[in-house]
């Protein structure tokens, strides 16, 4: 119990102090009542059968051109609703690569079902089936941890190219995983902490779910900026060292001449 706590606080506590700008950026706009209340629409169009997937694509694609403008410091990043068609396009592309990150998951999920329709007919069985759960469950939360972390990045660098293969090259986001793990967990933390507060700020008025867009877009925006300036530095220091190992290698010719 103490040791939840504790977590809890940590988590708040750095949100608040590092992330709370994520919260209130958007209200600085002018226009953040027309721009939130379109986005209001339509998240709550999302429960209807086919227009809530192009609803889901249209925010997809919003929270897309959102990280882009973030990690670009545009000043008032929050994009405005005059390109819907677009905003589903991309939106789509994220939809389709969020489905084939999850598959596994889902996969696993639907096992555990029918697993559950065939054994859970007697004692030992229901036994059975609990112990497996209790067994897979630690393994599935973690996966969609490590899932989550790739696809942030994925999405990072669709958000500054618009190519959907980036979504795809699991080898180089598993180096750059790899690479940046320090801020890949401070982004997962700070998107952790984000999603608790908008859950408890869901029954005054759904202002949660509203928020869940520009507040998540906004630090993964940052997260998107931060990639950004690590790979340039990376890049500036192996530019540095190429001259050096470049002497190393024709001081002996000069020298045999």
């Amino acid at each position: 119990m103490m040791l939840s706590l504790l977590l809890i606080s940590l988590i708040t506590g750095l949100y608040a102090t590092m992330r709370l700008h994520a919260l209130t950026y958007a209200f600085h706009d002018r226009q953040f009542l027309i721009k939130l209340g379109e986005t209001a629409v339509f998240v709550l169009l999302i429960p209807l059968p086919v227009i809530g997937l192009i609803s889901l694509c249209a925010l997809l694609g919003y929270l897309s051109e959102l990280v882009h403008n973030v990690s670009n410091d545009y000043p008032r990043p929050l994009p405005a609703w005059n390109h819907i068609g677009e905003d589903i396009s991309r939106g789509f592309s994220v939809l389709v690569a969020l489905v084939i990150y999850h598959l596994p998951l889902a996969l696993a999920l639907a096992f555990l079902y029918v697993f559950r329709a065939a054994l859970a007919v007697s004692l030992f069985g229901g036994i059975t089936y609990a112990g497996i759960v209790a067994g897979l469950l630690p393994l599935l939360l973690l996966y969609l941890v490590f899932v989550w972390s790739l696809f942030a990045i994925a999405l990072a660098r669709y958000a500054e190219t618009w190519e959907t293969a980036y979504f795809y090259q699991f080898s180089r986001l598993l180096r750059t995983l790899q690479t940046n793990f320090g801020l890949a967990l401070r982004w997962l933390i700070a998107s952790l902490a984000a999603s608790m507060t908008l859950l408890l700020l869901t029954p005054v008025l759904l202002l949660g779910l509203f928020l869940f867009v520009p507040v998540q877009g906004y630090l993964l925006g940052n997260y998107t900026r931060r990639l950004r300036i690590a790979r340039m530095r990376r890049r500036r220091a192996a530019a540095g060292e190429q001259p050096a190992l470049t002497m190393t290698y024709q001081r002996p010719k000069a020298q045999a001449r």
